[in-house]
This record gives C-alpha cells, sequence and structure tokens, in this order.
C-alpha cells in the first residue's frame, strides 16, 4: 500500500469516526417511542418540584402498561427515573415524555422513584 493510500484510508477513518456520533445521535433524536403494546393500560405521569402526578395508579395483573413522564420543571430531583426492581434507569429530559413499558406482575405493586430515592410512586395491581 502506497504512502497515498493509507492516508487516504486514515482520512476515511477519521471522517467516518467523526460523522458516524452525530448521525446517530440525530436519528436518535428522532426516534419516537415503539407503538403501544395491544390491550395495553396508557398512564401519563408528570414531574414536578413535589414529585409524580399520580404518584399512584392502577393497572391490570399480568397486562402490559406504558407509563409515559413527563418533566415540566427544573426544580427538584426529578431529572432522573428508577424502577428499582426492574433494574431501569432513565433520564427525564425537560418537557419531553419518555415511556416505560412494564408487564404488572400478578398482585403486588411496581415501585419507581427519582434518582435522589426522594419522590416516589407506584403502579398497583387491580
Amino acid at each position: 500500500m502506497s504512502p497515498d493510500q493509507k492516508a487516504n484510508r486514515a482520512m476515511r477513518k477519521l471522517l467516518a469516526a467523526l460523522v458516524f456520533p452525530i448521525a446517530s445521535s440525530c436519528s436518535d433524536a428522532s426516534q419516537k417511542a415503539p407503538p403501544i403494546p395491544p390491550g395495553a393500560t396508557e398512564v401519563k405521569i408528570s414531574v414536578d418540584d413535589k414529585g409524580y402526578t399520580p404518584s399512584e395508579a392502577r393497572a391490570p395483573a399480568g397486562e402490559p402498561v406504558r407509563l409515559v413522564f413527563t418533566r415540566t420543571t427544573d426544580e427538584g430531583c426529578g431529572q432522573q427515573l428508577v424502577f428499582p426492581d426492574q433494574k431501569i434507569r432513565k433520564d427525564l429530559p425537560l418537557k419531553e415524555p419518555v415511556t416505560v413499558d412494564i408487564t404488572m406482575p400478578a398482585s403486588g405493586k411496581v415501585t419507581f422513584s427519582c434518582g435522589m430515592d426522594m419522590y416516589r410512586g407506584a403502579i398497583v395491581v387491580e
């Protein structure tokens, strides 16, 4: 391989390394939540400086549930969402809906909290 070919190859690798992250971030921003599973219950939850509204909701046992969290303020500690039992942790950008799809257990509840465990909420099996 000639020195010019090596330089061209290095330049292509460099461009690919720069362009790929930019293209990926653009496509991620335009991605929407997947379609809601058939028969799923959708629960919209607002996150503000006082916590989650509603802080508790109900859903049928064994059924899929789509939770849609929207943080409405920079005040408080609602920037992160944690479902400890499901090992789910998501950032909540300001005024952007974030979806979490879960399947309800046969009994009990699914709990969630902020990253600091100060705001708490739950989806309770009906």
